[in-house]
């Protein structure tokens, strides 16, 4: 769950928008562990969640400016977009990396194998993910990771509730089709496919 609701928030996001130095450290004081924990569970990498995560709040730091306060919760799915997109970036940037590596690096060590073989089916998953629409990517983001409402999902993104449980539906089910070949990715999706029943 997203901290408690504090009537302080507005007054320092408030600040934030004003320049003040100390009230970006209050908001990541508060929030950064969710957007850590949401880069972490994506690359299962620390050093790359926390990097990441520092590279939302340098965003937030550029963003805050034009952000109208509707409530915590909607603040809160507000960062989660940012980590979102910082994440794409991410994916984006690694997917360069690995197609530049030479075709002729000999991986004789068996746990250097596995490392490889685990990479790449960490780049699949983010692959397939950013192969979704943003909407349905930032539907998804909020559901799983921010913790939120269908009905808070439809007020954060400004669409009807049976308009967000369809975005859900048809981005679980395309990622089910980009993963068909990958059936440990597939049972992934497929639980969380399940999450999102209940």
């Amino acid at each position: 769950m997203v901290a408690d609701a504090n009537v302080e928030l507005p007054a320092i996001i408030a600040r934030a928008q004003a320049g003040d130095e100390s009230a970006f450290g209050e908001l990541y004081a508060r929030y950064a562990r969710y957007i850590l924990r949401y880069m972490y569970v994506r690359t299962r990498e620390p050093e790359l969640a926390q990097d990441l995560t520092q590279e939302v709040f340098i965003r937030v730091i550029k963003g805050i400016g034009g952000l109208q306060y509707r409530g915590e919760k909607m603040f809160l799915g507000w960062l989660y977009t940012i980590a979102g997109n910082v994440l794409i970036g991410q994916t984006r940037r690694r997917q360069l990396s690995v197609s530049s590596l030479s075709d002729s690096a000999d991986v004789t060590d068996p746990r250097g194998q596995e490392a490889v073989s685990s990479l790449f089916e960490r780049l699949s998953l983010q692959h397939a993910i950013a192969q979704l629409t943003v909407e349905q990517q930032h539907v998804l983001i909020l559901k799983f990771f921010g913790d939120m409402t269908n009905q808070e999902i439809a007020a954060t993104i400004g669409k009807t509730e049976g308009a967000v449980k369809a975005l859900q539906h048809r981005a679980i089910q395309a990622l089910q089709q980009i993963l068909d070949r990958e059936p440990s990715e597939t049972l992934m999706v497929r639980a969380i496919g399940g999450a999102d029943a209940s």
